[in-house]
């Protein structure tokens, strides 16, 4: 396989380093997985013969993500035993972590660690360090390490602050120094995220070492206190009314539900919360049903991953009612979403351009205070994650109920709006002018 590079730059020196120990350090987006197995790739190629390992430390980002980018950019396929034979007798290897300790007794031409950074200690790279010592004719038995910056780890001592020798060569990016070979507007995104991902654009793009914070918020205090000034009067043929209920799974935590009444096309107001705590599901499934009917609700959702799925599964079998659905939150695959890796982060960050466009409206200060605690993260695919309730708890955050049930609330929006939006297009040309005159309030 063929890539361009610019002579001497960061690509160049790592793939023709003749280090023992060859480490780039990079930031997203700088093409480390590619340059790691294109030479890694190259050298099985040139010493017919050799064994090489690949190492991740989780298996599902081994085969979703390394195994899957090989297969891709060498246009092959890789056996069920994770094993690529080449036709002159070399081997590639894939393995996560659990499965090296079994290699103890095999002889290694080449070895590599991907994400090096997600290794807690140098353990690993000790244990396949003495095992590069078969006899192919090089001269040199490297262990390339490909890694983001993550503070002053085992990497930054090896490599950056005092490395042992001169076999420890590292070549460090920032993710601009790719720019060339990557879209636009993915360049704009990076850019956006010195103001709304900082600790991430410090740490992941821009390849800071002394950044160890890892979360960022999803909303200032100012963007909530903002929501407070969105009044827009209700229009009419509005008010439609969609509601979204926490149900509590720890005894300290309470149930919540908020309801959004829709005032124009775009605009949404918060028109009804309330919290209990300390009832049995019973009582839930009924205060829920209580607040459906008196609030003349027309679409609500649950959350349904915990004990949700109890009071849903009353209303909807128990009951026959179908103004109710679930709220469901596992993670998603990279093909189906590239920037939010499950559909909590989605909905929250929806909410956040509501709130940025001025499009909904809320005062209550309770809700703004558990918004204001929301912080996420990025997966190994570098998209958006919220960090869960749990680790929420083990901070010492108080759970964010209410605000939950909002995001569950926002993630119905689009549905109706595809539904309203079906509703206008199958009028006749007349109605739907007389629509258009109605959504933009003009009487």
């Amino acid at each position: 396989m063929q890539i361009k590079v610019r002579q001497g730059d960061y690509q160049h020196r790592f793939l023709l380093s003749q280090a023992k120990f060859p480490c780039m350090i990079a930031g997203i987006g700088t093409g480390k997985t590619l340059c790691m197995l294109v030479k890694l790739y190259d050298y099985c190629e040139k010493y017919p013969g050799t064994t090489a390992l690949v190492v991740r430390k989780e298996f599902t980002d081994l085969k979703d993500s390394t195994i899957k980018d090989f297969q891709n950019y060498f246009e092959c396929k890789v056996g069920s035993d994770k094993d690529y034979k080449l036709a002159n007798g070399s081997i590639i290897m894939f393995r996560h972590a659990a499965e090296i300790q079994v290699l103890k007794n095999i002889n290694l031409g080449i070895a590599a660690i991907e994400q090096a950074e997600e290794f807690e200690d140098d353990l690993q790279f000790t244990f396949i360090r003495d095992r590069l010592r078969q006899n192919n004719g090089a001269d040199v038995r490297p262990l390339l390490i490909i890694a983001n910056a993550c503070g002053h780890n085992w990497i930054w001592k090896h490599w950056i602050n005092n490395p042992p020798s001169s076999e420890y060569e590292a070549i460090t990016a920032t993710s601009f120094e790719n720019e060339r070979n990557l879209p636009p507007d993915f360049i704009q995104d990076l850019k956006r995220m010195e103001a709304e991902a900082p600790a991430h654009y410090r740490q992941y793009i821009m390849n800071s070492f002394e950044e160890t914070e890892l979360d960022d918020y999803v909303f200032t205090y100012q963007e909530l206190l903002s929501a407070k000034n969105n009044i827009y009067p209700l229009r009419e043929k509005y008010g439609y009314r969609i509601a979204g209920f926490d149900i509590a799974r720890y005894g300290n935590d309470k149930c919540a539900c908020i309801i959004l009444q829709q005032m124009g096309a775009l605009h949404w107001e918060a028109c009804h919360q309330e919290v209990w705590e300390h009832k049995d599901l019973n009582y839930t499934t009924g205060r829920i049903l209580s607040i459906y009917n008196e609030h003349r609700v027309n679409k609500a959702i649950i959350d349904e991953d915990g004990i949700g799925a109890g009071p849903l599964d009353t209303l909807n079998k128990g009951r026959g009612l179908d103004g109710f659905v679930g709220f469901r939150n596992p993670n998603q695959s990279y093909d189906k979403n590239q920037f939010y890796s499950n559909p909590r982060t989605l909905n929250a960050f929806k909410l956040k351009d509501l709130l940025l466009k001025g499009h909904i409206y809320f005062t209550d200060d309770d809700l703004i205070n558990e918004l204001s605690t929301l912080k996420f993260t990025f997966d190994h695919q570098q998209r958006r994650i919220l960090i869960s309730k749990e680790k929420m708890r083990r901070d010492g955050i108080k759970s964010p109920n209410i605000a939950d049930a909002i995001i569950m609330a926002v993630s119905l929006i689009g549905s109706i709006k595809d539904t309203q939006d079906r509703q206008y297009f199958n009028q006749p040309t007349y109605a739907k002018e007389e629509s258009l005159w109605k959504i933009a309030g003009v009487r």
